[in-house]
């Protein structure tokens, strides 16, 4: 019996990360306590997912920890055969495609392969419209955003109206300058962005380790020291080592919450060399010592107890 769940939950996990794979960090594996490996591994998937929904805003390259703003009344209007023949102005800045690219195009050009399905299975059943349906869009170049959208139709016209919520950035873009004799220019957004996109990840896939010295993190990444300091800054508004740092006990937190593995593992995991230091950055940056924080009695049980 436990091998058959064991592999049920395998399944789960996989499609958990299949999920992740095309851009979706909104699902969560729910908790038990059936297998102490299993659910570690559970913990940290969940873990991922949160850290990246977090990380990736809808339009755009890098977190800059900046507020979506949301901007309502956009719309689509499509005819009986999914093709888009009008839509409002907003939707440009959120797809990222021309007026003309959009006028004409089918509406499964810019959703994804189920989401059609799906709008498409709703319309055939469901003749009480308007309705509302959760749809997942494919923005030009970026990753699937998915959108809560409310289907209609219009009077004695076969015409649907497609309504939706827009995401799009509260701030604004401004290059980074370099005063560098032999560099003048500023260097574009997306060179700037993805440089820093790729640091950003490295640290993430690296918590458990000691942070690199500045100049090996620059010859890393095929840069000056400078432009990496002042890059990361720059988008994530703190210095490279803050966002280390709040990274890992941020994932100890979580770790400690809902997993029963020991402190003194945990703090091994996080990147920090002994017990004392971890706890004592631990309290400076939550206000209280990692033992004091109440352990999800539901989830894993205690390793130690093996």
């Amino acid at each position: 019996m436990k091998k058959v769940y064991n592999e049920e939950r395998i399944v789960t996990i996989h499609q958990m990360l299949f999920e992740m794979a095309r851009g979706n960090f909104n699902s969560r594996i729910p908790l038990s306590s059936n297998d102490e490996e299993l659910e570690t591994l559970v913990v940290l998937i969940n873990m991922v997912a949160e850290e990246m929904k977090e990380s990736i805003f809808n339009v755009g390259y890098v977190n800059a920890h900046k507020t979506l703003q949301f901007i309502a009344q956009s719309a689509f209007v499509l005819d009986a055969s999914f093709f888009i023949k009008s839509f409002t102005p907003e939707v440009t800045s959120f797809l990222g495609y021309s007026e003309s690219e959009l006028i004409n195009l089918p509406l499964s050009g810019i959703i994804t392969a189920a989401s059609f399905e799906q709008l498409y299975d709703e319309l055939d059943v469901n003749v009480s419209l308007p309705t509302t349906i959760a749809l997942d869009f494919t923005p030009k170049e970026h990753l699937p955003v998915s959108v809560s959208c409310t289907i209609g139709k219009l009077v004695n016209s076969s015409e649907i109206i497609l309504n939706l919520v827009t995401p799009t950035r509260q701030d604004s873009y401004r290059p980074l300058a370099y005063e560098n004799e032999n560099e003048k220019h500023n260097k574009t957004r997306k060179a700037d962005a993805l440089l820093i996109q790729k640091l950003y990840d490295y640290i993430l896939a690296h918590l458990e380790e000691p942070l690199p010295s500045l100049k090996v993190l620059s010859s890393e990444f095929g840069t000056n020291e400078h432009k990496l300091k002042d890059g990361f800054r720059h988008f994530f508004k703190t210095s490279i080592y803050q966002f280390y740092n709040e990274e890992r006990l941020k994932r100890a937190y979580f770790m400690i919450e809902h997993t029963g593995i020991p402190l003194k593992n945990i703090s091994a995991m996080n990147g920090f060399n002994n017990y004392p230091n971890f706890s004592k950055s631990f309290k400076k940056r939550f206000g209280f010592s990692p033992y004091e924080l109440k352990r999800n009695e539901t989830g894993i049980t205690s390793l130690l107890e093996d």
